[in-house]
């Protein structure tokens, strides 16, 4: 199992979220739906000769395809 790096904190020291586990959820889902499409083709590209992450990533789990809408 691959693990990566949510960059969750990223958003307290951005001023997004006072509070590391606070998830903004409609703010993720909504990026999703933006830049899905974008982050799956540059996973892709970035993992060509080797073994690229698991398939669905996180936000494909929670929000389901990057193009699907509510």
């Amino acid at each position: 199992m691959m693990r990566g790096y949510d960059f969750f904190s990223e958003l307290v020291d951005a001023g997004i979220v006072e509070d590391r586990d606070e998830v903004p959820r409609e703010l993720a889902e909504e990026t999703w739906r933006r830049i899905g499409n974008d982050v799956l083709a540059y996973m892709d590209e970035f993992h060509i000769g080797f073994r690229p992450p698991g398939r669905p990533i996180w936000a494909e789990r929670k929000f389901g395809p990057a193009n699907a809408r509510r």
